[in-house]
């Protein structure tokens, strides 16, 4: 028995051919974890207004525990050490929102988060 944890990475660059490296990757790296999970990985988007993109690698939806989840909690990891490694000028934030625990936690970024 598990409980639903939403689990997501949001990705965004404004230059173009550096999303598009770090999308190629995303659905690389979650489709050898789990057959199809690349589906989860968003297509880039533009911004409305100005210069950039985002995608985002959406919730796994199983439950914690279970071995998606934990197939994509190792996708999740390689592909943000990837990314740490491979693609300046893309920032990301990994989260965990809602869910049955309904906490909201920041796991990881390549930003400096301020303390309150």
């Amino acid at each position: 028995m598990g409980y639903i944890k939403h689990h997501t990475i949001i990705v965004t660059s404004w230059e173009r051919t550096k999303i598009i490296k770090a999308h190629e990757k995303a659905k690389e790296i979650f489709a050898s974890y789990e057959n199809g999970a690349e589906k989860i990985v968003s297509k880039p988007l533009k911004y409305l207004m100005n210069l950039g993109y985002s995608f985002f690698i959406a919730p796994d939806g199983s439950k914690e525990g279970w071995d998606t989840s934990n197939n994509m909690d190792k996708a999740r990891e390689e592909f943000l050490d990837w990314m740490d490694k491979n693609v300046p000028y893309c920032d990301y934030v990994e989260i965990t929102f809602g869910g049955d625990d309904e906490r909201t936690e920041i796991l990881r970024t390549n930003k400096q988060i301020e303390e309150e």
